[in-house]
């Protein structure tokens, strides 16, 4: 448990350098695109690539993938709803930014270190289904959303969804399907590339990171806030009566919920033109409720 708490402020540690270094003028905002650039066209593919490559697919488990497209989509659903007759800007803001979530790099290493690595492969299903919700789905609405209504809305959606992050899913996904595995030197390759994207990601959210935000973005991010955290806690307590899965399964799913905006979502802020300050401090203090709730309902469980 103490491996796993260092490991996770360890990762917030990142993200104070990112801000020191802001402060310090070694950095500035202006760096956040090139940071982002890295992070979702090498480092974080690499780290998918890497990371996949050593799992065995089991069909019985697409419910978790399916579970957890399904309430991604609900809750970018819900965030629209609540951003209904406001600006085009903050709907696709409300849409990338209500569900999402950071497995791979933050809630498996907590699982992993309570529970055993092979929990890993549950959060590895999971993570499919955030990731074609979000990087998927979500990011392709908003990136209409940010556009005036025009034809050729359905090509714009087609090319949203060409993001580096959802492709990299998609052949992992299909890599699982037919049971094959990447050559070792690709992934000699593709993990040293990847080991820096924890790194790469953390510090980028430090760098667009404002602790003083004006009170119009700090409204909109705890707004959000609010509602991802209500819907986690409703979901949690049906994943725990409802879901059909043994109860270890159900303690993995439950924790899931609480994990923070995946790490990405300030890199899709950022391309499409969104409120990047907001987005750092949203995923900022997720990170930080994720550290206290994760394991707390890991050992309730």
């Amino acid at each position: 448990m103490l491996a796993v708490l260092v490991k996770a402020l360890t990762l917030v540690a990142i993200i104070g350098i990112g801000l020191l270094a802001k402060r310090a003028g070694w950095l500035s905002a202006a760096h956040f695109p090139i940071f982002s650039r890295l992070v979702l066209w090498v480092t974080l593919p690499a780290a998918l690539l890497t990371a996949f490559n050593q799992y065995t697919f089991h069909p019985a488990l697409l419910l978790l993938t399916v579970l957890a497209f399904a309430v991604n989509t609900g809750q970018q659903l819900i965030g629209y709803l609540l951003a209904r007759g406001r600006g085009r800007p903050e709907r696709a803001f409300a849409v990338l930014h209500s569900g999402s979530y950071n497995i791979g790099a933050f809630a498996t290493p907590y699982v992993a270190g309570m529970i055993g690595p092979q929990a890993m492969l549950y959060t590895t299903m999971f993570d499919l289904g955030v990731a074609f919700g979000s990087a998927g789905l979500g990011y392709g609405w908003a990136a209409t959303l940010v556009q005036p209504a025009e034809p050729g809305r359905l090509r714009r959606i087609l090319l949203a969804l060409r993001n580096p992050v959802l492709v990299t899913y998609a052949v992992l996904l299909i890599l699982m399907l037919v049971g094959a595995r990447l050559p070792d030197p690709v992934i000699v390759f593709t993990s040293t590339i990847g080991a820096a994207n924890p790194f790469l990601a953390m510090l980028m959210i430090g760098v667009g990171l404002e602790l003083r935000l004006p009170r119009r973005k700090l409204r909109l991010a705890l707004r959000f806030l609010a509602v991802r955290y209500l819907i986690a806690i409703l979901v949690a307590v049906a994943t725990w009566f409802w879901l059909p899965l043994a109860a270890d399964v159900r303690s993995i799913v439950c924790a899931l919920w609480f994990a923070p905006l995946a790490s990405m979502i300030p890199g899709f802020a950022e391309r499409l033109g969104l409120d990047v300050e907001a987005s750092t401090f949203m995923t900022s203090v997720s990170m930080a409720v994720g550290i206290v709730v994760i394991p707390l309902v890991l050992l309730l469980g």
